[in-house]
C-alpha cells in the first residue's frame, strides 16, 4: 500500500497519456502478487452460513488497480493514509495557495508531482458518489484536444458513474471585484467550462474515445455511462481565489451558477478544508 509514495505524474498534451504512477498497472500483477491475492481470498471465506469477510484493502496494490476500469488512473484514499504524509502534504498545499506569488501552474505541479491527487479527489465530498470507485484524469482532453480540463474526476455510487470536470484558476488573481461579483480569473474559468459543456454535449463520442485510451478492455466493454451522454451525470467546478475574496454577493452568485448553469464555484480554502477532513474517512 505504500507504493503511492513512489508514484509520479507526468503531464503531457497531444498523443501521450497522462500518467499518475511510475508503474504500469495495466499489466498483470506479478506471480507473487497474485499468490498473495489468492491467499487473502481464502481468508475472506468465513463459512457458507456466515458469508465472507471483506478484506479488499489487504489486496496487493497492483491487484486493486488492475481489477479497476482504468488501472493507471484509479486512486484510493487508503494509499495516501497509509503513507502517513497527508497532513504534511495538505499543509504544504495551503502554504502554496496562500502565497501571493503562486500561479495556477504552481498548484498543478504540486498536486501532480508530490503526488497529492487526493486534494482534487476531496471535491467528491460535495457529491454523493465516489465511495465505490474513484478515478483521476489530469489534463483530460475534450474534443480531441480542442480543450483540456485540468482534472476529470470519475466516481461511482450505487447509481453508476458520474463525472466532475474541474478548472483551476490562480488563487490570488482577480477572483472578484470590489462588489463581490466575478473578477477576470473567475470569469475566465466560467467561460472555459461553458465551452467544455458545449463540446461535451455536441460530441460525447470523442469523450468515449478518450476513455478508451486508458482502459485495458475495448471501450465497448465499459459501462454505458462512458459511451452514452447523460447530462445528469455531468458536473462542472471552478476553483478560484480564497475565502477572503468571497462576500454575500459572491456566495449568492455561486448559488445561482449552480442552480441555473450547473457550474459550481469554490475557493482554495474549501479544498484545504476538504483535504483535512479526509483524515477521518476511508474512501472519497
Amino acid at each position: 500500500m505504500c507504493g503511492i509514495i513512489k508514484a509520479i505524474t507526468w503531464i503531457f498534451r497531444g498523443n501521450k497519456l497522462m500518467k499518475l504512477y511510475k508503474r504500469d498497472y495495466c499489466k498483470k500483477p506479478t506471480e507473487s502478487e497474485i499468490k498473495e491475492y489468492e491467499q487473502i481470498l481464502e481468508e475472506e471465506k468465513v463459512g457458507l452460513c456466515i458469508g465472507r469477510k471483506n478484506l479488499y484493502y489487504k489486496y496487493p496494490e497492483a491487484v486493486r488497480h488492475y481489477k479497476s476500469l482504468f488501472p493507471n488512473n484509479h486512486i484510493e484514499l487508503i494509499d495516501w493514509k497509509s503513507s502517513g504524509r497527508m497532513n504534511e502534504l495538505t499543509e504544504e498545499f495551503a502554504h502554496i495557495v496562500h502565497n501571493q506569488n503562486s500561479k495556477e501552474r504552481d498548484i498543478l505541479n504540486f498536486i501532480n508531482h508530490k503526488p497529492a491527487q487526493y486534494i482534487i479527489g476531496s471535491l467528491l465530498a460535495y457529491k454523493n458518489f465516489g465511495h465505490h470507485e474513484t478515478y483521476i484524469f489530469p489534463e483530460f482532453s475534450i474534443g480531441n484536444g480542442t480543450y483540456y480540463a485540468d482534472y476529470l474526476i470519475v466516481g461511482k455510487n450505487s447509481g453508476g458513474y458520474e463525472f466532475v470536470f474541474v478548472e483551476l484558476e490562480a488563487p490570488n488573481k482577480s477572483t472578484t471585484i470590489k462588489s463581490g461579483y466575478e473578477g477576470q480569473a473567475t470569469r475566465s474559468g466560467l467561460n472555459q467550462i461553458s465551452d467544455w459543456k458545449c463540446q461535451i454535449e455536441a460530441d460525447f463520442r470523442s469523450i468515449s474515445k478518450e476513455f478508451g485510451k486508458f482502459c485495458v478492455d475495448d471501450i465497448e466493454k465499459l459501462p454505458q455511462e462512458f459511451r452514452q451522454y447523460d447530462s445528469t451525470r455531468m458536473h462542472y467546478m471552478v476553483i478560484a481565489g480564497l475565502r477572503n475574496d468571497y462576500n454575500d454577493v459572491t456566495y449568492r452568485t455561486r448559488r445561482l451558477k449552480a442552480k441555473e448553469q450547473g457550474i459550481e464555484m469554490y475557493h482554495y480554502d474549501n479544498l484545504i478544508d476538504l483535504s483535512k477532513s479526509l483524515e477521518e474517512k476511508n474512501t472519497f
